[in-house]
């Protein structure tokens, strides 16, 4: 019997979170025109075999010329890190976080000299963004090819831009890619772009109304797959 309590609370020990060790190989503070983000720099590991998905964790590897993701969070509002970054770590993917906001695009420089991401793919993942803020980021040239927008309201039909919109023709290279999350209920107009760019995908709240945590790591799946990250 007292083997079993301390089987059962050794058990406890190890899944606690604070005992859990970090995804991350390390985090620095960034400044970009006067606003706060944070780096996080995910750990890598070899393959445990020749062309193996699972990680050898006795064989890390460095982090250079990894796909990056800019992360937007709302100015005033809720930031859910723990919903958004876990997911983006376990598929590699370094990742700039403006958890207060942003008052305009990001730049889309912002990682290209930083060797864990120069010269890799970058994707954004907007958290509930304002209709002005999204049209900014939609219709500037150098936008990332990929964009997954997580809403737990509708959007605006007119932040989504037309084809024939003067910003629409700003685009560079391919067409963009759009993920759009949201609430069942409160679907966006996403009529006025072809439909092979824009995926809508609906999801029920959770206990506390918001989006569930599947809409994050969907997210991130999406991301990574438009990214290349492997």
């Amino acid at each position: 019997m007292k083997n079993a309590s301390f089987a059962c609370c050794l058990l406890v020990a190890l899944l606690a979170p604070g005992c859990a060790s970090s995804v991350w190989k390390r985090t620095e503070k960034i400044s970009s025109n006067g606003e706060e983000a944070r780096l996080y720099v995910p750990k890598l590991w070899a393959p445990l075999l020749p062309g193996s998905v699972y990680p050898n964790k006795r064989a890390p590897v460095p982090t250079k010329g990894r796909p990056a993701v800019i992360v937007v969070c709302p100015g005033a509002g809720r930031c859910p890190k723990s919903e958004i970054l876990r997911p983006l770590a376990e598929r590699g993917i370094v990742v700039l976080l403006f958890e207060g906001g942003l008052k305009e695009p990001p730049k889309a420089d912002l990682l290209r000299t930083r060797p864990e991401a120069a010269s890799a793919p970058q994707g954004l993942l907007l958290v509930e963004p304002t209709a002005d803020f999204l049209r900014g980021c939609m219709g500037a040239g150098a936008t990332p090819a990929a964009v997954a927008i997580l809403c737990g309201r509708a959007s605006e039909p007119r932040a989504l831009p037309s084809p024939s919109s003067p910003s629409r023709q700003r685009f560079d290279s391919p067409p963009r890619r759009v993920l759009l999350a949201a609430l069942l209920g409160s679907e966006a107009n996403v009529s006025s772009i072809p439909s092979d760019e824009v995926i809508e995908k609906l999801y029920a709240p959770d206990a506390a109304g918001r989006l569930p945590r599947e809409a994050y790591r969907d997210a991130a799946e999406w991301l990574a797959g438009e990214l290349g990250a492997r």
